[in-house]
């Protein structure tokens, strides 16, 4: 949010400066007003994309999820078909990412990048110390 502010801002001052100032701060205002005209619309691109496939992020976690989980259920059950590093090492990084997404979808700079709902949708894998 505070990103696109920044941008936001950057352009009007832009637009503000060539209209209002001399000769001499005409570049300036020019410069400002097309770097904040050329950098916003791609933020603003990048904030749709984001919100719009969030559906799509949703399921694909929560398929990732389930299948962390049964392979977590098979290596602390009698049946050895995986190495339990491996499933550990899968889990540990699904929590680093569940850890990212809310990090990123809560932080005032770039929350509106990041769908809250794709972030309020993941939930962390408990790794026990009961594994075999």
């Amino acid at each position: 949010m505070i990103i696109i502010l920044i941008f936001a801002i950057i352009l009007v001052l832009g637009i503000v400066i060539t209209g209002k100032c001399g000769y001499e701060l005409s570049a300036i205002g020019m410069l400002l007003t097309i770097f904040g005209s050329s950098v916003l619309p791609i933020l603003l691109t990048v904030i749709i994309v984001n919100h719009s496939t969030a559906d799509k992020t949703i399921q694909e976690n929560k398929i990732e999820y389930d299948g962390l989980c049964k392979r977590y259920e098979t290596i602390t059950s009698d049946y050895e078909d995986v190495s339990k590093s491996e499933v550990i090492a899968d889990i540990t990084e699904w929590n680093k990412k569940v850890y990212n997404t809310k990090y990123w979808a809560e932080n005032p700079w770039t929350n509106w990048f990041n769908p809250k709902s794709v972030a309020d949708n993941l939930a962390y894998i408990s790794l026990e110390s009961e594994v075999k």
